[in-house]
């Protein structure tokens, strides 16, 4: 037998589930007119996390981008990567690495990989920093035949310069 406190539980459950679905569907963009209710039910699932846009469902597959580094001290040269034995620090580079996908960010983001690989080899005197995006096929492509590749897309050398006094 199914006590008063069961069927609130269930009630609420019911209710939690039909909210966190419509705000999941994004119910506010079906219409123009935005009503208290609408209103209430859009912060709720904004409180729940519902309506997060999950965009690795997404047809299109964002590119991954890698940064190869070249240093230089003048007798030889070392090709090396950012990369720590830490994954969430990894994680938190690949995040910054992901911003050389905008146009304007590129020529700044790379001026500060430089520096900060400078910084890191006070023997090298260059660095080229080459940026890599790995091209993911759309699905038609994929099934006839085409795979994922990595091109090079941005490539720029930095050079110390004479300290001044």
């Amino acid at each position: 037998m199914i006590s008063t406190k069961h069927f609130c539980w269930i009630g609420l459950a019911i209710f939690h589930l039909t909210v966190a679905a419509l705000h999941a569907a994004h119910l506010e963009e079906w219409t123009t007119h935005k009503s208290w209710w609408l209103k209430q039910i859009t912060a709720y699932g904004d409180y729940t996390g519902s309506g997060n846009i999950f965009s690795f469902f997404a047809p299109h597959i964002g590119n991954e981008i890698a940064v190869v580094y070249t240093l230089a001290d003048g007798t030889e040269q070392r090709v090396t990567r950012l990369e720590s034995s830490n994954t969430e620090c990894n994680r938190r580079i690949q995040t910054i690495y992901n911003f050389f996908s905008i146009d304007e960010a590129q020529s700044l983001l790379a001026k500060s990989c430089a520096a900060y690989m400078l910084r890191q080899n006070p023997s090298s005197q260059m660095v080229r920093v080459t940026v890599i995006g790995k091209k993911v096929p759309e699905m038609a492509a994929y099934r006839a035949g085409a795979v994922p590749k990595w091109e090079p897309f941005l490539v720029k050398d930095f050079r110390k310069t004479p300290a001044k006094i």
